[in-house]
């Protein structure tokens, strides 16, 4: 296993508070100020929030595996290479191609497709970018957590949204009725 370890980027720091910050106001809201008014059943209340509970659970859940994960980082090797070893890490497989080539900021080999994060200081495998939201290289590891966070942030919107015009048009139908 490689050495990875959380940073302690002040930036992605305080993007990670911000984030849960949003998502207990988020919750309160929906609860209080959406949900509440509509008086519905007890069963659809329930309901509607139960849905919104489940969408915030994944969304924590995909959001700290994305934190935590190993994005996949490329390990130090245990002792030092030479161009030998590099002329061996460069044959050709029928399934892979194995085109390592040296970071010049790490010193080390990397295999193919893996990039160095100048904020992370280490190199990692298939990485797509630094995200200061989970304090995490996106990476061959933990991509699909990263995109089930999107998908759940989306969902979540998409419900309040749909939320928030059904009690739009709940109010609109009951002002025409006392008229």
């Amino acid at each position: 296993m490689a050495e990875w370890r959380p940073r302690c980027d002040p930036c992605g720091i305080v993007c990670i508070v911000s984030i849960y910050l949003i998502i207990i106001y988020t919750d309160y809201a929906f609860i209080n100020w959406i949900v509440l008014p509509l008086n519905c059943n007890l069963a659809t209340l329930g309901l509607s929030i139960s849905v919104f509970q489940l969408i915030l659970i994944l969304l924590v859940w995909s959001h700290l595996k994305a934190a935590v994960s190993d994005p996949g980082v490329v390990p130090h090797p245990t002792h030092g290479l030479d161009i030998s070893a590099k002329q061996l890490l460069n044959k050709k497989d029928d399934n892979e191609d194995h085109n390592w080539s040296v970071c010049v900021r790490c010193q080390m080999y990397r295999p193919p497709r893996a990039h160095h994060c100048r904020i992370c200081q280490r190199c990692v495998r298939k990485m797509d970018h630094h995200c200061p939201w989970i304090n995490n290289c996106v990476g061959e590891l933990n991509q699909k957590y990263f995109i089930l966070f999107l998908i759940y942030t989306g969902t979540a919107c998409a419900y309040v949204l749909i939320s928030i015009l059904l009690s739009f048009i709940k109010s609109k139908l009951d002002s025409h009725q006392r008229m």
